[in-house]
């Protein structure tokens, strides 16, 4: 059984849960909307992108009972032979705290704007400072970074799956998502984008 391994991906797993339940339970107390929009959405790839998140929560939490149990199907467990060594384990659990940190920020940052998913019944205020003045979507910087540390902690093909498909999803959400923006806040979100990055600053 990999105890090691499994009781650092649980302390980020947890560690994300608790973030989102917090700011959940603050904006809800605060203005009375629950921020996950996803199943408010009339849009039909909003829909499908909740769908896709659950699909993801469950792949994931699979994922951490078979590689706690050391399960080798097919090779589909086993770790690559250059990141298998226990050590990396806790590098992998050390880096994931900065993506967690950017999960944090961004979520102090936007206030009661923040939202999972796409609110298309409340207008949110549009936020451009602090780190927002350089990228545009800090919380996602933080779950990639948080996605990559998983799979650094567990070096796997099922974990190398996870992380793509959790790599689309996002990009996918974040490409529908500033289409929202461009058509809400017009000249002024158009404007901004035009001065920032996606991810990372001066870069991309």
């Amino acid at each position: 059984m990999d105890i090691q391994g499994t009781g650092c991906v649980l302390v980020v797993f947890i560690g994300y849960l608790t973030l989102w339940g917090l700011k959940r339970s603050s904006v809800k107390k605060s203005i009375k909307i629950d921020v996950n929009v996803f199943k408010n959405s009339t849009n039909t790839v909003q829909r499908y992108m909740l769908v896709f998140t659950k699909l993801l929560t469950i792949l994931m939490l699979v994922n951490i009972v078979l590689h706690f149990l050391n399960i080798k199907f097919f090779g589909l467990f086993i770790r690559w032979s250059l990141l298998n060594y226990y050590a990396i384990d806790f590098i992998g659990l050390a880096v994931s705290i900065i993506g967690l940190s950017f999960c944090g920020y961004a979520q102090i940052k936007m206030g009661n704007s923040w939202r999972v998913g796409i609110d298309e019944t409340t207008k949110t205020n549009l936020v451009t400072d602090g780190l927002y003045k350089y990228i545009r979507n800090p919380t996602y910087i933080g779950l990639f970074i948080m996605n990559l540390c998983v799979f650094i902690i567990w070096p796997t093909f099922m974990i190398f799956i996870y992380m793509y498909s959790f790599f689309i999803f996002l990009e996918i959400q974040v490409c529908c998502e500033e289409d929202y923006l461009s058509n809400e806040h017009g000249k002024e979100y158009l404007e901004y984008k035009n001065r920032t990055k996606k991810y990372i600053p001066y870069i991309y």
